[in-house]
């Protein structure tokens, strides 16, 4: 695992240098992906700086964002919010109230998160595909959640299949979220809850397969990407190899 340009904010990581199926690479620097910039250290704020950020969409919920400001947008970068709420946490709680969570129900509050990311939060990500793929939307450009993990990781994953990177690809990237924070003294059912694995991916794309065909149909179907806006989107980010 690389190490992180900022140890406070462990999930920040550049999608440059992925490889798509025609030949091309993620153009370096242009597409990031992060958890939260609440929690930056004053002396790494410099590092996150010289990044040179000029647009950030956020995806967290309303009071995810009131708790913790970012501390990045004091560097004057455009944001756009694109909330989704948190599901996962308050499912959880719920499990708990009634009795010790066992594998089974903590695996089902995944899935059910990850089906809402295709079907209830569709036009969310509709909206980032088009500000990610629009000139008027400077780069560098960083997505990110909470933890960046579960709705940053499908925000990347759709722009990585949208870019023509391979599935094997797309997965590896998902899974490196895992390993970046501390699980010492976390319960296992939290732990499992702040970790990624492939059937949470897979179960969005048996979603998407059931109802719509193909990533390809569901991309320009319910998240209007035509063949237009992601030749914009390739221009934009990637180069040759």
């Amino acid at each position: 695992m690389a190490t992180p340009v900022a140890a406070s904010v462990p999930n920040l990581r550049d999608l440059g240098g992925i490889g798509t199926a025609s030949g091309h690479v993620i153009a370096p620097g242009r597409l990031w992906r992060s958890s939260h910039f609440g929690a930056v250290a004053d002396d790494e704020l410099e590092a996150l700086r010289a990044i040179g950020f000029r647009s950030v969409i956020d995806l967290r919920g309303t009071d995810e964002r009131m708790r913790v400001p970012s501390r990045l947008l004091q560097f004057g970068i455009r944001e756009s919010h694109l909330a989704i709420e948190p599901r996962a946490m308050g499912a959880l709680r719920e499990l708990r109230e009634a009795g010790e969570p066992d594998q089974s129900a903590l695996t089902a509050i995944m899935f059910e998160v990850y089906r809402r990311f295709v079907n209830e939060h569709a036009p969310v990500f509709a909206s980032l595909l088009r500000l990610v793929a629009d000139e008027a939307t400077p780069l560098p450009l960083v997505i990110h959640c909470t933890a960046g993990k579960d709705r940053t990781g499908w925000a990347a994953a759709l722009l990585l299949l949208a870019l023509g990177v391979p599935r094997e690809a797309v997965l590896d990237d998902f899974l490196a979220s895992n390993g970046r924070w501390s699980m010492q003294g976390v319960s296992a059912d939290w732990a499992l809850l702040a970790s990624v694995r492939a059937d949470y991916m897979q179960c969005a794309f048996d979603e998407i397969e059931s109802r719509w065909g193909s990533m390809d149909a569901y991309l320009e179907g319910p998240l209007g990407l035509d063949r237009q806006a992601r030749s914009r989107l390739c221009a934009r980010l990637l180069v040759h190899r």
